[in-house]
């Protein structure tokens, strides 16, 4: 969440003190999580724009690149560095000056380098472009927990968290068919004109005028020993010695891993590798997310009812691979590309059960600084696979080189759930 970016729902869903008290709630919360909705969605819009552009030829010359895997791979890997440690180390930014007032400066600044990309024609300054963007998006999710915290009563957090996590996937889904039609329809220019505009003339005003740090008298959940909140340091001290926060950590790290090498190579692979047509392009790029969040859905459910944790995200994150060896095995593009929406799917399936596992895992007073500290590492390794893609197709010139990387991670990342699956 992935993109996915997958972390930041955690805390809100953990299960609550038995001292903790709860105010009534008021109406406004539910237009606070469709705005937080339409900021993650815009944000995922602004994460995998250079991705639809690694075929297009003006974008290519533009940035002096031309066909360049492992450049054009650097585009995504330095957001995706850059956003994972903005995440694990700016977190705390929305606490000291303010949830709107956060969000409202990063909606801005997303715009601000949206539109900054727009009118550049060299490839250091869209890597800095690139850099800043990521840095800018890094606490978007902590922002975006701190309020449903804040707003919603416990029997609530699940559904509100929902709502906005749903815009990690369908960010994927509506924007990769939408960039793929702006820049083949007005040019490459026009679709970071569009982001621009998004985030300046929509997003910002709507956090402006609907988005405030909490509800009239407090937040609706209070704890009783709010008042005694123990150091970050001590928090991190209560799971960095536990064995199973390191699984954690390493299945989370092959998931973004994938999560990211597919959000970077998926449209240029349709259409280098398997000869689709760009605007064919745009149902096999809508298809895969869609599976991932209809995954993400099925097991959600299962997860619950069965509790076996564990064992779901092993089987998911082992067939997401298992899938994709697959996809450089067919020789049709159409059951290829169908092969990848798949694998996308049981990749969806392994992502509820991570967090639910995370909650039993983590103490309970550590379990916002534990989901952030997995998750941040998990996007900083993840971070390397576009570069590490690009630089193998580039030396082999095969796609299907590429593609081993997810394959390989999935697979390695599968197994440290084995451990357990016998508890959990």
């Amino acid at each position: 969440m992935a993109t996915q970016d997958l972390a930041a729902n955690a805390p809100a869903t953990a299960p609550a003190a038995s001292d903790e008290t709860e105010r009534p709630a008021t109406r406004l919360r539910w237009a606070i999580a469709f705005v937080l909705f339409l900021a993650v969605l815009s944000a995922f819009f602004d994460r995998i724009s250079v991705a639809v552009l690694f075929t297009n030829t003006d974008f290519q010359n533009a940035m002096g690149t031309g066909f360049n895997p492992t450049l054009l791979g650097l585009l995504m890997t330095a957001f995706v560095f850059a956003y994972g440690c903005s995440g694990l180390l700016l977190s705390f930014i929305g606490d000291v000056y303010g949830l709107r007032r956060t969000l409202a400066a990063g909606s801005a600044a997303w715009g601000v380098v949206m539109a900054v990309m727009a009118a550049v024609s060299s490839f250091p300054l869209m890597l800095g472009c690139r850099i800043f963007l990521g840095i800018a998006e890094g606490p978007q999710f902590s922002i975006t927990n701190s309020l449903v915290k804040r707003w919603f009563p416990r029997r609530e957090q699940a559904r509100a968290s929902s709502i906005w996590m749903v815009g990690s996937p369908l960010g994927s889904a509506i924007g990769f068919p939408l960039m793929i039609y702006l820049e083949t329809t007005y040019g490459w220019r026009s679709a970071f004109v569009f982001l621009a505009v998004l985030n300046l003339i929509v997003i910002l005003p709507l956090v402006l005028l609907f988005v405030r740090d909490q509800p009239p008298g407090g937040p609706v959940s209070v704890q009783a020993d709010a008042g005694k909140q123990s150091s970050y340091l001590s928090q991190v001290g209560l799971f960095c010695r536990d064995w199973r926060f390191w699984m954690l950590v390493i299945f989370n790290s092959a998931a973004l891993v994938y999560l990211w090498g597919l959000n970077s190579w998926l449209p240029t692979y349709l259409i280098k590798a398997r000869g689709f047509d760009p605007r064919q392009t745009s149902l096999f790029s809508f298809l895969p997310f869609f599976a991932m969040f209809l995954g993400e859905v099925l097991a959600a459910i299962l997860s619950d009812k069965l509790g076996r944790r564990a064992l779901i995200c092993f089987g998911g994150l082992f067939l997401a691979g298992a899938c994709m060896f697959a996809v450089s095995a067919v020789p049709d593009a159409r059951t290829a590309a169908m092969l990848i929406a798949v694998s996308a799917f049981f990749w969806g399936c392994s992502l509820p059960p991570l967090f639910a596992l995370s909650l039993q895992i983590l103490p309970a007073r550590a379990v916002a600084s534990g989901v952030g500290v997995f998750n941040g590492i998990g996007n900083i390794v993840g971070a390397f696979s576009p570069l590490v893609m690009g630089a193998l197709i580039a030396r082999t010139g095969s796609f299907d080189a590429g593609l081993m990387v997810l394959v390989g991670a999935t697979t390695l990342g599968s197994f440290v759930m084995l451990p357990l699956a016998r508890r959990f």
